[in-house]
C-alpha cells in the first residue's frame, strides 16, 4: 500500500562519499525516508521548494516505508 506525507525538513547529500549514491532524505512525521540517485533536477526542485515554503511530499510503499519511490513538488 502507498503512502504519504508532507516533509518539514531534508538532507541532501550531493557530494556523497567515494562508492555511496547521491540521496536525498525527506524527513516526514518525524522520521526520514531516503530517496537514493536522484537526479540533478530532483536536488535543485527540492531545495527550491523548501527556500520558496513550498510542500515537497514524499511516497512510499508501507513495506518498505524507509525507502521513497517518489517526491513531489507541490506549489500551492
Amino acid at each position: 500500500m502507498l503512502q504519504a506525507g508532507i516533509a518539514d525538513g531534508y538532507i541532501d547529500v550531493v557530494q556523497p562519499l567515494p562508492g555511496q549514491p547521491s540521496l536525498i532524505a525527506l524527513r516526514i512525521q518525524g522520521q526520514f525516508r531516503i530517496f537514493a540517485n536522484p537526479n540533478p533536477q530532483t536536488h535543485d526542485q527540492v531545495q527550491e521548494a523548501f527556500a520558496f515554503g513550498h510542500q515537497v511530499v514524499g511516497i512510499w510503499d508501507s513495506g518498505s516505508p524507509n525507502v521513497l519511490r517518489s517526491i513531489q513538488v507541490r506549489r500551492i
